[in-house]
């Protein structure tokens, strides 16, 4: 099987440049505000910037318990951010790496939130739809969550 490529688009009320900020550049300070106990452990290699690999041990009862990602894009004037994961139980087992695209686009009401993903399967391994499924809502889910952080903390942003 070859890869599954997915494509999403959330609308917020939330400006551009502060959702891009607080979602893709100050996410590892907010996720711990927001749920505590999320994240058990947190390194990074690297200087935050391209090539950064962050190594995320998540807490008891969270569907995936480590995550390997690479940071792939930082583009702020394009609000432009890309990652891949190529480690952790967030593979399932099945993938060899699930690579994320981001684009923030701006709107006289906030921004659009485009997100592309693209599942790599190891050989012809299938990935059942109920996961991506599951993935896909777990993401809106957060999206949401964070997305109300920001609009209660503007200033910061």
């Amino acid at each position: 099987m070859g890869a599954i490529t997915t494509t999403v688009e959330v609308a917020s009320t939330v400006p551009a440049g502060k959702l891009y900020k607080g979602f893709f550049l100050d996410i590892d300070n907010i996720l711990p505000k927001i749920f505590p106990g999320f994240i058990k452990s947190f390194e990074i290699e690297g200087d935050g910037g391209v090539g950064t690999i962050k190594n995320v041990t998540f807490g008891e009862g969270f569907t995936i318990s480590i995550m390997k990602q690479r940071i792939d894009v930082i583009d702020k004037e394009a609000l432009v951010f890309g990652y891949t994961n190529i480690g952790g139980d967030i593979l399932l087992g099945k993938l060899e790496s699930i690579v994320s695209h981001f684009t923030v686009v701006p709107t006289d009401r906030g921004c659009i939130v485009k997100k592309t993903t693209t599942y790599n399967p190891i050989g012809d391994e299938v990935i059942p739809e109920e996961k991506l499924k599951k993935a896909a809502e777990e993401t809106g889910n957060l999206f949401k969550t964070v997305e109300a952080y920001i609009l209660a903390n503007l200033d910061a942003f």
